[in-house]
């Protein structure tokens, strides 16, 4: 019995998971021609908001733009839009994602859609590899 309600609760969060998926609008604009081998699904990609400055020592070079968007009330919240970038930045071969911002915009019946945006990097060093 205890099985059965562990597994039970098991697909529910996947259900959920899964629901909130499909309630968000992914996209991705190329800045380059130039593809990078995606990175493993547990890597790390870093984000860098607008006010973070990465350090001269960390030259990087901007290869696309990340936009992730949803309806709070369908269960979005800004750590899910960042993690679906940050599934992107892997699949796209990104190290990190710089200037990223959630924005809010509230509708007159009340729902309010959450975007967020940030452009892909990699870095230098990782680009000459390539």
């Amino acid at each position: 019995m205890e099985n059965r309600i562990k597994k039970q609760t098991l697909l529910l969060c996947l259900f959920i998971l899964g629901l909130a998926g499909c309630a968000t609008s992914t996209s991705y604009d190329s800045y380059t021609y130039q593809r990078f081998p995606p990175k493993d699904p547990l890597s790390i990609v870093n984000v860098y908001s607008e006010s973070q400055a990465l350090g001269a020592g960390s030259p990087y070079y901007v290869i696309g733009k990340v936009s992730v968007e949803g309806f709070a009330g369908d269960g979005i919240n800004p750590g899910s839009l960042t993690n679906q970038a940050k599934v992107i930045a892997r699949k796209k071969g990104a190290d990190a994602i710089i200037n990223a911002k959630i924005e809010e915009y509230h509708y007159y019946y009340g729902e309010a859609l959450l975007r967020f945006k940030g452009e892909l990097i990699v870095y230098a060093s990782a680009a000459s590899r390539s």
